[in-house]
């Protein structure tokens, strides 16, 4: 995951049940990823790091969607078998491109880059940070992918390509602590995107594009909540 989304000019803290509510901006001058180092690595961890580079793909770029699309169908071994130069370099490519456009967060250009953690941020204080970021994540794209589909943004087609996605990484698609949607409804009202009490979500509107919907429906939010809770 340090390579697929290493920190690029910004870094921050967890605050009670907060996730990284407190920060400040600050770039490394150079990163060096060592993609070798990821055949040493556990097959989960793989999928959890592969879970930004997903969301890196579906918010910024069709091409990259298309290739780990190509890539993680593959069987056998559909992680083994991936380009790790190509993938890693254009994951950080997309988040150092979408950074450079508002390097201090002035315009919230850096919000697209919050897909599907809004969701997780919650998930993972709720969890006592048991559910692993990368699953948190992934959960939560899910999640606002299908709340954009009800909404009449994302097609139907996309959403199941965003899915497929997430699926063939092995990543979750439900949430399998215990939990009420009350509680989960009261810490996206809390998240860092959120204001006046509203929930702020960060959409998939196709895929390669994101938007940003302000006072999301709170029902629709609940009912779908609803189809990812065990």
């Amino acid at each position: 995951m340090a390579q697929g989304d290493t920190i690029i000019n910004k870094v921050a803290i967890s605050y009670k049940l907060l996730k990284n509510i407190i920060g400040s901006f600050y770039s490394p001058r150079f990163t060096f990823c060592d993609t070798n180092f990821l055949q040493s690595l556990p097959e989960k961890e793989v999928s959890l790091g592969l879970s930004e580079i997903i969301k890196h793909a579906l918010i910024y770029s069709p091409k990259l969607t298309k290739t780990l699309s190509t890539t993680l169908s593959s069987v056998p071994h559909g992680q083994e078998n991936c380009n790790w130069d190509h993938v890693i370099y254009e994951s950080l490519r997309i988040k150092s491109e979408i950074v450079a456009k508002d390097p201090f967060d002035k315009l919230g250009a850096h919000k697209g880059l919050s897909y599907g953690h809004t969701f997780a941020n919650a998930f993972e204080g709720l969890s006592d940070f048991n559910f692993r970021h990368g699953e948190a994540v992934a959960l939560g794209m899910c999640i606002s992918g299908e709340i954009s589909n009800k909404l009449g943004i994302l097609n139907r087609d996309d959403l199941e390509l965003q899915n497929s996605l997430i699926a063939s990484a092995n990543l979750p698609l439900k949430f399998p602590h215990v939990t009420s949607i009350d509680q989960i409804i009261n810490l996206l009202k809390r998240d860092k995107i959120s204001v006046n009490g509203g929930i702020n979500l960060v959409i998939l509107k196709r895929i390669g594009k994101y938007e940003i919907i302000n006072d999301v429906d709170e029902a629709i939010v609940r009912t779908t909540l609803s189809q990812f809770l065990f």
